[in-house]
Order: C-alpha cells, then structure tokens, then sequence
C-alpha cells in the first residue's frame, strides 16, 4: 500500500522550502531504497550555486 501525499501548497506555508523534488519511485522508505536518489538530491542542495550553498558561516560547502 503507498502511502498518498498531500499537495506541497498546504506544506509551503509551514517553512522555507529550498529544494523540491519528484520522483518516479521511492515510496515510504525512499531513503532505503534509492539512497542515491537521495545523495543527488543533498548534493544539488549544498553545492556551489545550490540553494542552501554558504548557509553555515565559516564553511563553503563541498
């Protein structure tokens, strides 16, 4: 049984959402079962000209 996902609009207003992504598979325990996906994922997020690039002072990324 999947589980059903609730539209990002009613997610949106409860944070700053930087970095957003669908994919094909995954499921419940996506970081399981696709942790490259995942890896891709925070690696776009904390590289140089990524969203969160240079967020914690005194350190530039990877």
């Amino acid at each position: 049984m999947d589980i059903n996902v609730s539209p990002i609009v009613w997610a949106r207003p409860m944070g700053n959402f930087v970095l957003e992504r669908v994919h094909k598979s995954g499921g419940h325990f996506a970081a399981w079962e696709k942790p490259d996906i995942l890896a891709g994922d925070l690696k776009d997020m904390f590289r140089k000209g990524g969203p969160v690039y240079g967020v914690v002072q005194g350190r530039d990324g990877y």
